[in-house]
């Protein structure tokens, strides 16, 4: 069976009259999850820029650079009247430099990625945000034992979790589609805030997690995606992926009590 193309992808997303891709969507699960990552990041970005905001001095800095005069009721001894049409094209010119400022540096983290991978990455915050909206399905359920029972049914397998206690709750867990395959997630509520732990197998490479360092005998990755950060440990045939707007140091601990006290 041959699968939709990227640009057909794209054409979904706007919106184009693609009703053949529509129609396979309905029944491929890999297109599905490869719609869904592309949406994703979509999604992020359109955050992300849209609580850009200038610092604060960025416009003196520029006019510095462009060698602008300051203004000029910054002079109490010069009384006069300031020509805009003068100005015209310096201020052009530092309008220009501000929009390269301030979008320059968040294209740069988001296009300096694989595409694979920031896609990866925005699927995972993806589910950990719909973990957390109300109008997702969602197995809202607070004992491990449980959790375990329905992961099983739902995936064959179940999951390590960490033990309530010492500020630590689950809320509940839910599987979703993540690069064409069904994966599962738990929510863990801890004093730092909330934070959702993805199972998937892929390895922490391909996720595009660059930050690689070692707790102990156990190699960890970090990455952070928008307002989120996340940490990823290979622990069997699976990564386990945390996510939340939390610091890396407290994933990172969270993830620690999910470990045998074996060897790796």
């Amino acid at each position: 069976m041959s699968h939709l193309t990227d640009e057909q992808l794209e054409e979904v997303i706007r919106g184009g009259p693609l009703k053949a891709g529509l129609e396979h969507l309905e029944h491929c699960a890999e297109c599905k999850g490869r719609l869904a990552e592309k949406e994703a990041l979509a999604g992020r970005l359109r955050s992300a820029f849209a609580t850009i905001k200038p610092g604060e001095g960025l416009t003196e800095r520029i006019r510095q650079q462009l060698n602008v005069g300051p203004r000029p009721l910054e002079h109490a001894h010069t009384i006069g009247f300031f020509n805009i049409r003068s100005h015209r094209r310096e201020w052009s010119a530092i309008a220009a430099a501000a929009a390269v400022l301030i979008i320059g540096i968040p294209l740069i983290f988001y296009l300096g990625k694989p595409s694979s991978a920031a896609a990866a990455q925005a699927a995972l915050v993806k589910i950990h945000e719909n973990n957390l909206s109300v109008k997702h399905e969602f197995y809202s359920e607070n004992d491990p034992e449980k959790l375990a029972e329905y992961f099983k049914g739902k995936l064959g397998f179940s999951p390590s979790m960490p033990r309530p206690g010492r500020g630590l709750a689950l809320r509940g867990c839910c599987v979703a589609h993540f690069r064409g395959e069904i994966v599962g997630s738990y929510v863990v509520d801890t004093p730092e805030g909330v934070m959702s732990i993805v199972v998937v197998t892929d390895q922490p490479e391909s996720l595009g997690m660059g930050g690689k360092f070692e707790r102990g005998d156990w190699i960890f990755w970090k990455s952070y995606f928008a307002k989120c950060e996340m940490v990823t440990v290979r622990l069997g045939d699976y990564s386990y992926c945390a996510v939340g707007e939390i610091s890396h140091k407290y994933l990172t601990e969270l993830l620690v009590r999910l470990l045998p006290e074996s060897q790796p």
